[in-house]
């Protein structure tokens, strides 16, 4: 897509509805069967919760949006898509090649539950609709390196919850993916699990900041003059 030329509103509006409609339904559904179970309902202290609540939020904050409102004020938001963008591909990628995957160390032994409609929702659709939207809708030039680094502040956090939680309880669910289990593999093994991981998030995340910045070359390689009809405006050309 050319730089200067901006993707259909309504285009962009059907893919996000749909992306806070999938992860509401997938969060519903996910707790809904968990509230079922015999045991504590523990759907909350999963991080394909958490991330799929923050895309919601995000998304559903750019839809109530009053349209063309824009300014200084809100550069934070491309900042905040970023990370939530990262968030939700590592509760597609984690999931799917660690926790489903029958080839890897972590697979989760409950295969007939990997793939029912509200996982899918959660572990597929929204990943997958929101790298499109990053894709096609941007944010487009609004990102530094030096993002990729601040979004692990989130999933850091989120260890440590993990990790503190995992000690003080006794009963159902101590530690939410094996990979952090310290029960099972010592604290040795799940901090190898967790640099290593720490490491390819930091990696995905410069992905998403080159690919926000290819936009960024673009338009300075091809600038626009403006003109009467075209006269530039604050943020003109940003996309979140």
């Amino acid at each position: 897509m050319p730089a200067d030329r901006r993707p259909s509103p309504v285009a962009q509006n059907l893919v996000r509805s749909g992306l806070v409609l999938a992860g509401a339904a997938g969060i519903i559904g996910d707790a809904v069967q968990s509230f079922q179970g015999a045991g504590p309902a523990e759907f909350w202290i999963y991080f394909t919760i958490q991330s799929n609540l923050l895309l919601v939020a995000y998304f559903a904050l750019l839809l109530v949006r009053a349209p063309g409102r824009s300014g200084s004020g809100q550069d934070w938001l491309p900042v905040v898509k970023g990370a939530v963008t990262l968030y939700i591909l590592i509760t597609g990628l984690v999931f799917n090649l660690l926790l489903a995957n029958p080839a890897s160390p972590f697979y989760v032994m409950i295969s007939e539950t990997h793939y029912n409609w509200h996982s899918v929702m959660l572990h597929i659709v929204t990943p997958t609709a929101a790298l499109l939207d990053w894709l096609v809708f941007g944010p487009k030039g609004s990102l530094a390196w030096r993002h990729a680094l601040q979004w692990l502040g989130f999933p850091l956090l989120y260890l440590a919850f993990a990790l503190v939680r995992g000690v003080m309880v006794t009963t159902g669910t101590r530690y939410p993916y094996p990979f952090v289990d310290v029960a099972q593999y010592g604290y040795g093994a799940v901090a190898i699990n967790c640099v290593a991981l720490a490491l390819a998030f930091y990696l995905l995340g410069v992905v998403l900041v080159a690919v926000d910045r290819r936009f960024t070359g673009r338009r300075h390689l091809a600038p626009v003059a403006p003109t009467a009809e075209t006269e530039p405006t604050a943020h003109s050309g940003r996309q979140y």
